[in-house]
C-alpha cells in the first residue's frame, strides 16, 4: 500500500508538472511532491528496520535514506548552503557508504565485485568524458563531479554483485543502483557539461525515486 501511495504521488506530481506552463521546457515536480516523496521512503526504511531489527540491510538501508533525505534538501535549497550541488554531493556520498555496508553484511559479494566495478567504471569515464567535462567550469568542479560519480558507480558496482551472488528479488538492488547512477549523470550532463535535456528535472527524479524504490523494498 504504501508503495503504490508512492507511486500515485509521482504520477500526479509528474502531470502536475506537465501541466504548468509557466515552465515550458524544464519542467520540473512540485516541491510538495518532491518533499513528500523523500520523507515518505525514509519512513518506509525506518518502517521496515523497526519491523527487522536484527536485518543490518535494513538498518543501513534507513540510513542511507535519512542522509539521501537531507541531500534533497540541500538540492531543494531548502538549507543554507553556499551551493546546492556541493551539499547534495557531500550527504549523498555518505548516504552512499551506508548503502555499501548494507549490501556486504547481506552477503560476500567479492567474486563478482570486479566485474562490476569494471562495467560502471568504464560506463562513467567514458561518460564524463563526453557529456560531464566543461573546460568553461572549474577544474576542481568538474573533477569533483568525476570522482563522485565514480564513488555513486561503486556502490552500484556492489549492488551489482550482490544481485549476481543472490539473484531473485536482490536485482532490485542492482537496478536501483543503476538508476542512481543515470539519474547522477543526468545532474553532471545538464549541470556541469550544460547538455540540454527537456524537462530534465523529471527525468532526474524519476529515476531517482525509482533508484531509491529499488534498493528499499527489494528485501521484501
Amino acid at each position: 500500500m504504501l508503495l503504490l501511495t508512492q507511486v500515485l504521488v509521482f504520477i500526479i506530481g509528474w502531470v502536475t508538472a506537465l501541466q504548468n506552463k509557466s515552465r515550458e521546457t524544464n519542467k520540473e515536480l512540485p516541491l510538495w511532491t518532491r518533499l513528500t516523496l523523500s520523507f515518505s521512503l525514509s519512513g518506509a526504511a525506518l518502517l521496515f528496520w523497526l519491523n527487522h531489527l536484527d536485518s543490518p540491510y535494513h538498518r543501513w538501508v534507513f540510513f542511507g535514506m535519512l542522509l539521501s533525505t537531507l541531500g534533497d534538501l540541500f538540492m531543494a535549497g531548502l538549507i543554507p548552503f553556499a551551493n546546492h550541488l556541493i551539499g547534495g554531493m557531500i550527504t549523498f556520498s555518505i548516504a552512499h557508504v551506508f548503502y555499501v555496508v548494507a549490501f556486504i553484511q547481506t552477503a560476500d559479494v567479492t567474486e563478482h565485485l570486479f566485474t562490476s566495478v569494471l562495467i560502471y567504471g568504464a560506463f562513467l569515464i567514458i561518460g564524463w568524458i563526453f557529456f560531464i567535462r566543461n573546460p568553461a567550469e572549474s577544474k576542481i568542479f568538474t573533477v569533483g563531479a568525476l570522482l563522485y560519480g565514480l564513488w555513486v558507480g561503486g556502490m552500484a558496482a556492489v549492488g551489482l554483485a550482490l544481485a549476481l551472488k543472490l539473484g531473485g528479488a536482490w536485482w532490485w538492488v542492482a537496478i536501483g543502483g543503476s538508476l542512481f547512477v543515470l539519474s547522477d549523470f543526468l545532474i553532471g550532463m545538464t549541470e556541469i557539461g550544460k547538455h540540454p535535456l527537456r524537462h530534465a528535472p523529471l527525468w532526474i527524479w524519476g529515476t531517482y525515486v525509482a533508484a531509491q524504490m529499488g534498493i528499499i523494498y527489494a528485501s521484501l
